[in-house]
């Protein structure tokens, strides 16, 4: 093999080495950026107590974040990385060579009539110094290990979901479909549901995950087109909240508030319920009295000497 051959081959295997290195970093900076990018969306998310628009934009910068971060520490490293740039880098690493290697990996194309003196000159340099000290084993698993303890961290939080912090990550990363009951929720009843016409209907809110200082429902009648907002009252001897609909009229549709966290909508359907406008009442009395039945018309409670009979009209 000929002194250029072996000086391409030394070339080539610089190449590889930094090659090596820029994919072991580039993945360690990933997995880390994976890691503190979902940590800080997190944090910023919980403020809003995960609502579906704060975890919509959290992911979308997240994958922003990912993006960015393969394209300038994966992608752009390795896409970069020639012949050329390789022989710079052994260059600055071991500065015996004094632009001999760049020279040469300039000029071997152009099959110079002095190439093969040149590799020969350089060569005796390229043997004591090894491809591997421009990224050595140690700094190899430095990267690698901050790298797989970032990945390691980000699929324990992903997978166990400890906290707001795993529930924000799961959330961020498996998605709403993922089966997560809800860290934070408002907790509403009667919910959907059909009531009296006129009569009073209590509506509580027990807030799950969190204690706020103040609740209000939001309700809008079937007849208004304007939300009206309607402060909540603590529940006697309990943590939830409460609101009473005075003699409702028609339906209405509402919801409850706490700090940034809505309930879903629910309704409240007014409906005429059979009611009992008159009882009649027919009183058979006992033989033994002689008494001839009577019948009231507006009966209510009823009266009448023992072993009297009394038939009902409803």
């Amino acid at each position: 093999m000929s002194a250029r051959d072996q000086l391409n081959s030394y070339i080539g295997q610089i190449e590889r080495r930094l090659r090596l290195g820029a994919a072991v970093r580039g993945a360690a900076i990933l997995a880390s950026a994976a890691l503190a990018a979902t940590v800080i969306l997190v944090l910023l998310a919980n403020v809003f107590a995960f609502a579906s628009w704060s975890v919509v934009s959290a992911r979308f910068v997240l994958v922003c974040a990912l993006v960015y971060a393969v394209t300038f520490a994966v992608a752009l490293p390795l896409l970069r990385l020639n012949r050329r740039r390789a022989a710079a880098a052994a260059e600055a690493a071991f500065p015996d060579f004094k632009q001999r290697l760049v020279t040469f990996a300039e000029r071997d194309a152009e099959r110079e009539p002095f190439i093969e003196l040149l590799a020969a000159d350089t060569l005796g340099l390229a043997r004591s110094s090894a491809p591997k000290r421009l990224f050595t084993g140690r700094a190899l698993l430095i990267s690698s290990g901050f790298g797989l303890a970032a990945l390691a961290v980000l699929v324990w939080l992903i997978v166990a979901a400890p906290g707001f912090v795993g529930y924000g990550a799961a959330l961020l990363w498996r998605g709403t479909g993922a089966g997560l009951a809800p860290f934070y929720n408002i907790k509403v009843a009667p919910g959907d549901a059909s009531v009296r016409r006129n009569t009073d209907e209590l509506v509580t809110a027990q807030t799950i995950g969190f204690q706020p200082a103040q609740v209000h429902l939001f309700a809008r009648f079937n007849s208004a087109s304007k939300w009206n907002e309607l402060p909540m009252l603590p529940q006697p001897g309990g943590s939830g909240f409460q609101f009473t609909f005075a003699g409702l009229p028609e339906g209405v549709e509402y919801f409850v508030k706490a700090g940034s966290l809505e309930s879903r909508h629910y309704h409240l359907r007014v409906v005429d319920l059979p009611a009992i406008k008159q009882i009649r009442v027919t009183y058979n009395y006992p033989s033994w009295t002689g008494m001839k039945p009577l019948t009231d018309p507006h009966g209510g409670d009823l009266r009448a000497i023992e072993g009297t009979t009394a038939n009902l009209e409803i």
